[in-house]
């Protein structure tokens, strides 16, 4: 994810002393490029049996994320892009509601990340390149732990 984040990131850095919009199209070409080995990569590594067609959901996702938040920042879109492109392709466990809990992982990243753009914009740009991949695994270790919990519960009682 990383070598396709950071070339998209640079792709809207101006030139010493330029004002107004830039986009450097050879980065955003090399970014979109790479961004399919990434959703290829996690799936087949988790060994999701849909692989190809969420690799495809995650691409179109990427791209409609990609332009809808970046209006606000293109690094925002991006980064909440991979973020639910990763939910999508890494294999679910068998745990109700558990891409609910990824998207809502991946959406309270975006929004910290937002924050951190606006107050300390190195660090959210960072942060854009971790946190969303980092919050779907959390919310698969708090989807395990909460449906453990639930049947320990259970048991306890039945």
């Amino acid at each position: 994810m990383l070598f396709s984040y950071f070339p998209y990131a640079a792709a809207f850095i101006p030139p010493d002393g330029e004002a107004g919009l830039y986009v450097d199209a050879g980065l955003v070409a090399i970014s979109l490029a790479v961004a399919p080995l990434v959703f290829v990569a996690v799936g087949f590594i988790s060994r999701n049996p849909n692989t190809p067609k969420r690799v495809l959901y995650s691409l179109v996702l990427l791209l409609v994320l990609g332009l809808l938040l970046g209006l606000l920042s293109p690094i925002l879109g991006a980064a909440a892009g991979f973020g639910v492109g990763i939910a999508l392709t890494l294999n679910e466990p068998d745990i109700e509601g558990q891409l609910k809990r990824r998207i809502f992982g991946v959406a309270l990243a975006v929004v910290y990340m937002l924050a951190m753009l606006v107050f300390i914009p190195p660090a959210g740009v960072l942060a854009g390149a971790i946190l969303p991949g980092l919050m779907v695994g959390f919310a698969d270790e708090y989807g395990a732990w909460r449906s453990e919990q639930i049947s320990s519960s259970q048991d306890e009682s039945g």
